[in-house]
């Protein structure tokens, strides 16, 4: 069923994408959809990525701010030390910090995270008579909400998922989560994030998960909650889909993800 359109909003945003060389082929459409498709005033578009030269051309071009990642984290990469069943995932959990590094790369107070293999398709806002408006998914995994009752000592409010790709940050909110963590353990949130990941799973922190149930327990009343609408498309059929099916999947789908793992 096609749904109506948003209205524009009038609250200013940066967008900060996560990215890798492994996502050049789909960065660029993941850019201009985001332009196109995301109704708030856009201040800066701000890539946040190993410093690779590829990755540096490409955000000249699509006139992108560049931010090399070993700038923004507070921990360096290759002191993190997660892999499980010899499956290394520092650089999983690396971009989850990232996305909690916004007061580094973001000028704006509210700042739309965007996975760099998702393209936004259809029009979107984010903020709702002054609500934040979080989309919610399909997934339900487990260890995201055990990692989010250790981390903050209380149980998740959310029966939904947060993990849909992208999110909407706002820096107070961001800092008072760090802040929360920080005064509970006595030590830096992002040590205390990594002392806190469920080890035992590829896939044991979510920082989605955790900022969405953050803001449900502490700002009451503060967001709206919609459903996602996301297709997973194979990286095999990216071409054919920007060029022909865009149109048909905007009448159903808000987003289309090409993930990685997706060939």
């Amino acid at each position: 069923m096609t749904q109506a359109h948003p209205v524009r909003s009038n609250t200013r945003i940066d967008i900060m994408i996560p990215a890798a060389p492994k996502d050049l082929s789909v960065l660029p459409h993941t850019i201009e959809g985001a332009r196109r498709n995301v109704r708030h005033p856009i201040g800066t578009v701000a890539v946040v990525a190993p410093d690779d030269p590829d990755i540096r051309a490409l955000c000249k071009k699509y006139k992108c701010a560049f931010f090399d990642e070993a700038a923004v984290v507070p921990i360096a990469k290759n002191k993190i030390d997660y892999s499980v069943n010899g499956v290394d995932r520092s650089g999983w959990i690396f971009q989850q910090l990232i996305k909690f590094s916004g007061n580094i790369v973001c000028s704006e107070e509210h700042y739309l995270v965007i996975d760099a293999d998702t393209v936004f398709i259809r029009p979107n806002t984010f903020k709702e008579n002054g609500k934040t408006v979080f989309h919610y998914a399909d997934e339900y995994h487990l260890p995201y909400f055990i990692a989010y009752e250790k981390l903050l000592g209380e149980k998740p409010l959310s029966p939904k998922s947060f993990c849909t790709h992208y999110m909407l940050f706002e820096k107070t909110k961001v800092d008072r989560l760090k802040k929360t963590i920080e005064e509970r353990f006595r030590m830096p949130w992002y040590d205390a994030i990594l002392q806190h990941v469920d080890r035992t799973h590829t896939s044991g922190f979510a920082d989605y998960e955790t900022y969405g149930n953050f803001v449900l327990s502490h700002y009451p009343g503060q967001t709206v909650m919609k459903y996602w609408h996301n297709r997973s498309l194979t990286r095999s059929v990216l071409n054919k889909t920007i060029q022909t099916d865009m149109q048909k999947l905007a009448a159903k789908y808000n987003t289309v993800s090409f993930h990685s793992w997706n060939k």
